[in-house]
């Protein structure tokens, strides 16, 4: 690394050693990496940081739209005259994205910056004596090591999105894409080579040995539609291998709220193996809010933020009522009621205890004499329902309009601001209590190793392991009175492809597993839901965006039909 300007341009302006040709930079700080690292707080530093990208990486703007907008759960619509944005929502949730897509150019975009500050910062540790700075050289391997892991986790964006693009290691490459198998590859080994060297059950918000070997199950077990070789075998075993402890010690959190309410009150979930930190006013959750919160929901949370209103759940119901029949989604619909996450979500004690996952019905007033739960005060929308209660439905329509707006049917641009159920899963609670923003966003739980594992062993015609499996994680969600009915092992029958799909759905709606689950069981292009009906050509792969090709002359464009 010739100066430590590059992570001020880098994080500013993307990956600019990857997708341009004239590499002369203006030069922002003369602060070379000998001079900026002074002491361990130093190095520590330029360790962290990199989170920071990551957490924007996975959980705001492109990466997210694409694995959940594209797919059954998750949609948004326009709301009159807000939202349409060019009809950009309107493509992703028709299959209908071009190489000049924003979102598709972000998706490219932010994991080549992730990678560029991981290959500065392995850079830098690679020249650095940390013996001068009261570090062994252990700590400088386990340091490299972790980079090289969250490098890796970055790649698995790219091989999901694009499957043929650049392998890239080094500070100063320009360079062509590699293939599939050859992403896969790098990815496998690059995670098989820094797990032993990582340490077990690190702190909040950092890769360690369970989080590595999480994402080489991750790989393992999409590999069959990301290189056209399966590798459920291999899934199985590290998935075998986390939930046995040999990466560190995790289980499965009898608190279905739990992975999600880390943070708060100083909790930390044993299920949560990466996750993400949060603290109001230092990192937070923001665009997580504002992306799918009503501008009202701030006086039934309590807090002061004012949400765009841009997203929520695909509707379970068509403009008369009735359940759609579909195979695929309707996620509300798809919890039984007696699953306990379907509820309204509920403050229900002033030290931030909660229930339910979803934002539904009429909206009420935060009870501030209280501290928790609600007052009997109706909220009133602000734009169809000015001044009207504000009641979210599962369902989509114009149903201000009366008559001729139901005429125009059910479909994505014909959104009001109480169109949909809210999905609050991720807990905001209330900032008069020094609550708010407060939470962990949880990256990769053990459930998903669990998951991960059951669905190997249902691919090898071991239903019954499989179900046994999901009921270690299910059985949370049910009572002692109720959970007979709904356990797989004790109703083997049930557990069909269908509903393998459909639990996948209800365990991890909202956490950016969607789209990627429904290739994976050739239901993302081939299937249809509420108004999206089975694509003409196959969509499972995103084009190399369009900016991406015209800065690289070493690029072209690998994916079919583009």
């Amino acid at each position: 690394m010739k100066l430590f300007k590059y992570i001020i341009i880098l994080c500013t302006f993307g990956p600019v050693l990857i997708s341009c040709t004239n590499l002369d930079e203006e030069v922002f700080s003369q602060i070379t990496a000998i001079n900026y690292y002074q002491n361990s707080e130093n190095i520590y530093a330029a360790l962290t940081s990199n989170y920071a990208q990551a957490h924007r990486t996975g959980w705001e703007d492109a990466r997210y739209f694409l694995q959940e907008v594209t797919a059954d759960q998750l949609m948004i619509p326009t709301r009159g005259k807000h939202g349409y944005n060019g009809g950009e929502y309107v493509r992703l949730h028709e299959h209908k994205w071009t190489i000049q897509e924003n979102f598709v150019y972000n998706a490219w975009v932010a994991p080549f910056k992730g990678i560029s500050l991981c290959n500065n910062v392995i850079a830098d540790f690679e020249k650095l004596d940390f013996t001068k700075f009261k570090l062994t050289d252990a700590t400088k391997q386990e340091y490299i090591a972790e980079m090289r892991a969250l490098r890796a986790w970055y790649y698995m964006f790219l091989i999901d999105f694009f499957r043929h693009v650049p392998i890239v290691t080094s500070t100063d490459e320009v360079k062509g894409q590699s293939s599939p198998q050859e992403v896969f590859s790098f990815i496998e080994s690059e995670l098989q080579a820094v797990i032993p060297l990582l340490p077990k059950n690190a702190t909040s918000s950092r890769l360690d040995q369970a989080g590595a070997a999480s994402i080489l199950v991750r790989l393992y077990l999409n590999a069959e539609k990301w290189i056209g070789s399966s590798k459920y075998e291999e899934c199985a075993r590290v998935a075998q291998e986390i939930i046995d402890g040999k990466y560190g010690s995790y289980s499965i959190d009898p608190d279905y709220r739990g992975p999600f309410r880390a943070g708060i009150n100083g909790y930390k979930s044993p299920e949560n193996i990466f996750e993400f930190a949060h603290k109001k006013n230092y990192l937070e959750a923001s665009w997580m809010y504002n992306m799918w919160m009503h501008y009202q929901d701030r006086y039934s949370l309590d807090n002061d933020w004012q949400g765009w209103n841009g997203g929520n759940l695909a509707p379970s119901r068509d403009l008369q009522g009735n359940l759609y029949t579909d195979k695929l989604g309707m996620p509300f619909e798809k919890f039984p009621n007696e699953d306990i996450r379907k509820k309204p979500f509920r403050v229900t004690s002033a030290d931030g205890d909660y229930e339910g996952f979803f934002l539904m019905g009429q909206q009420y007033m935060f009870d501030y004499d209280k501290g928790y739960g609600y007052t009997d005060e109706i909220i009133t929308g602000t734009e169809e329902y000015n001044g009207k209660p504000l009641i979210y439905v599962d369902q989509v329509g114009r149903f201000s309009e009366g008559e001729a707006g139901l005429a125009k049917g059910s479909h994505v641009i014909y959104g009001e601001e109480n169109t949909g159920y809210r999905l609050i899963k991720f807990p905001w609670l209330p900032q008069s209590k020094d609550l708010f923003q407060m939470n962990s966003i949880p990256e990769i739980r053990l459930a998903e190793i669990y998951y991960s594992l059951a669905e190997c062993k249902y691919r090898a015609g071991d239903k019954s392991g499989a179900a046994r499996l999901l009921d270690a994680v299910r059985k949370r969600y049910f009572s002692a009175a109720d959970w007979p009915r709904f356990s797989y092992e004790q109703n083997l029958s049930k557990l069909t492809d269908d509903e393998f799909v459909d639990e996948l759905g209800r365990e991890f709606l909202g956490e950016r597993h969607r789209r990627i689950d429904l290739v994976r069981w050739n239901r993302f292009s081939e299937g249809s839901w509420w108004d999206k009906q089975p694509d003409a050509t196959n969509q499972d792969i995103f084009p190399i965006p369009y900016r991406a090709l015209n800065a690289n002359p070493l690029l072209e464009q690998t994916t079919p039909g583009f």
